[in-house]
Formats: structure tokens, sequence, C-alpha cells
């Protein structure tokens, strides 16, 4: 198949669970054999690592009708068969497949309500409302990363049940794999003990503070044990003052965002993976961070906060603990028990391995969304 992929505002350079999963996602369904060409925020030279069968294309400067006129030149050009935009507001692909009558599929990663938590701007005029609905119900197919967010884009937009399917987000099991902890700590530099590792976006709803919250308890139990948290964002100098307040920053390491490339030997490096969520934001609608597939194709325990999505894939990969969300009481308790239970805390991590491995690659993610594309098109 030949894809114009739409990816309008996500600038691939950066370190971003949005940017990772756009070039992932490219990346496979280019191996699949498909033609895809790929439109970023992303500066001309510096879209690398997409392989075989992708074309990168920048996001063309100018009005939304500027933009879908580029956009179906490219389309034209590359005889493309559909349009798969990652949007909350597929606004371009609607207007690529008007002019060239051809289908699109969106792929949504949120919602108003999550928009609105975040302090960024909704669809607020009834008018926009009444337009994204009707755009909603022209896709000829629609995927949700989580199947609460599914139901919730059925119900907004009165969608039938066989127009949006569930795709999950996917790890490259090549990329992430085992590595041997002491070997990986001392390529890091990083002492011998137990490390407890965050990977990710230092934003609200990541409920990092939790995990900030639970040290002073889990070192009544492992005095040895240290945490390093990887990333970058709006909450970092909040999350450092609120560990030097507890007086943890001896045994609390913010490292800030590091290349992608980089990320696995982080991993390898630690004793168990931590995926913090507040309730306020992910319950509702679930998630499907990167991070808990990472970990587990690195055979890493996990300690996930019970909201759908992740807490599934921990419960079905029988691979880690989950615990409520905001409670770093309970957090605290979990990830005291696999540093006390190291068998244990193996034989979770091995499972996780063999079950994203199998069940969780980028490259099942991506025959899974080749799948729905084809059935858009018509070719099965």
């Amino acid at each position: 198949m030949n894809i114009l992929f739409l990816a309008l505002d996500i600038d691939l350079s950066n370190q971003r669970g949005d940017a990772i999963h756009t070039r992932e996602l490219s990346r496979f369904l280019g191996a699949r054999g498909n033609r895809v060409d790929l439109v970023t925020a992303t500066s001309a030279g510096a879209a690398v690592g997409l392989g075989l069968n992708v074309q990168h294309h920048t996001t063309p400067a100018g009005s939304d009708f500027k933009i879908v006129c580029s956009c179906a030149a490219i389309a034209r050009q590359a005889a493309a068969d559909v349009v798969y935009e990652r949007r909350l507001s597929p606004k371009i692909a609607f207007g690529v497949g008007r002019l060239l009558g051809i289908p699109f599929v969106v792929e949504v990663n949120g919602s108003e309500e999550e928009l609105a938590i975040q302090g960024r701007p909704a669809t607020q005029s009834r008018w926009k409302r009444w337009l994204r609905r009707q755009m909603y119900r022209r896709a000829a197919r629609i995927i949700a990363m989580t199947e609460p967010l599914a139901a919730e884009v059925r119900e907004r937009y009165g969608l039938p049940l066989d127009r949006v399917t569930v795709v999950p987000n996917g790890v490259d099991p090549d990329r992430f794999s085992p590595i041997d902890p002491e070997e990986a700590r001392r390529r890091l530099g990083l002492s011998a003990g137990p490390w407890i590792l965050f990977v990710g976006n230092l934003a609200l709803w990541q409920g990092v503070d939790g995990l900030i919250r639970a040290m002073p308890k889990i070192l009544e139990r492992h005095p040895a044990a240290k945490v390093v948290i990887v990333g970058g964002g709006d909450l970092r100098i909040f999350l450092e003052d609120l560990a030097r307040d507890l007086g943890l920053r001896e045994s609390i390491t913010f490292l800030g965002p590091i290349p992608y490339e980089k990320v696995p030997l982080h991993v390898g490096a630690s004793t168990v993976g931590v995926v913090t969520s507040t309730r306020r934001m992910n319950e509702r609608i679930g998630r499907s961070p990167l991070k808990a597939y990472e970990y587990l194709a690195c055979a890493r325990p996990v300690v996930a906060s019970d909201v759908p999505g992740v807490a599934e894939l921990v419960r079905t990969a029988g691979a880690g603990l989950v615990v409520p969300p905001d409670d770093p009481g309970a957090l605290a308790d979990a990830i005291a028990r696999l540093l006390a239970n190291p068998e244990e805390a193996r034989a979770m991590g091995e499972r996780g391995r063999r079950f994203v491995a199998s069940e969780c690659s980028w490259a099942r993610t991506a025959e899974r969304v080749e799948g729905v594309l084809r059935g858009a098109v018509g070719k099965t």
C-alpha cells in the first residue's frame, strides 16, 4: 500500500513518546513493504532512522488550506491509497481525502478533557464540535490506543462498534533486550545496588511526585536503593525541589532527556521499572505508555498504577505489580517487595520479555495498523 502519514505537529528530533511512536510505526510499516510518505514538523535533514520505503516531508507553512493542498500534492505524487493522521482534529486528512477521493483513517491518543487538564485549548464552540463530529463520521476507520478511549470516541461521535479499533503501542525487542545489570551499571558509571527507574515526560499526568514521595518508605527497608529519573518536562524543577525538601537528593538522580538509543542501557541497569499515572488524567481513557513495553522487553519487572491499558498489560504478562493511582504508600510497598524478592522479580521480568516479544512488538503493531488501513481501502 501507499500511505500518506500525517503527524503534522510532531518533531521527530525530540525524545517524547509521540515522536518515538511516529518514527517506529513508520519504520515498521515501511519494513512491511508499504510506501510511507511521512509529514512531520521535523526540519529537513533531522528525520533519521526511518528505514526502508519511508519518505519524509516537513510540514508546510501557511494556512490549513495551504497545508491541505501541499499534502494532497504529496499524496498525488505518491499515488497514496489512504491518509493516516495522528491528531485529535483530523482536518488535514479530511481535506486531502475530499480533494483526492481517497479514504482517511484517524489515530486518537487523547481527548478534549485531557487537553483541558494540560491547560491547552480544547474545541469549545458548537460549530467546531459539529465539524469535528462530521469529520470523524466520514473517517473510514479510527484507531485508539486503549479500549476506554475507543469507547469514548464511539460515544462522542456516534460511531458504530466496528469503526473504531484498539491498537496499543509497541516496542522493538531487538533494540530493547535483556542485558546484565552489573555490566550496564559499569558502562554508565553507576554504583552497585538496587536501582529504580522512571523514563518519560515529567508532566502532571505522569504522577512522578508519587515515586519521590514513596522513597522515604522504600529507604527504610532498602537503604541503598536509588532512583534514576530519565526525561524532561514542565515539572522537573518542582520534582527536584520536592526531592530536596524530602532530603532525597542523594537518593534520586535526574538525568534529563537522553538520546533514545541510550534508553535500553539505562533500563538494563535498573532493578525495577516504574509507570506512575494520576487518577484524574488516566483512569477514564487509560494509557499505553512506551516505557512499560520497554521495561518488559529488557526483562525488568514493572510496578504500575492501576489505570486501563497499562494495568492489563502488566497483569496479562504476569510481569509486575499494579497499585492504586496517587498512593505513594502502596507504590513504596510494591517496589520494596520486588527489591526484597529478586527471584520473584527476575521471573516477572522473564515473563514480560516473552510476552512483549511475541505480542507487543512494533512489527505486530504495524501489522495491526496495516490491517485497519487495508480495511479502509477495501484491500484485504
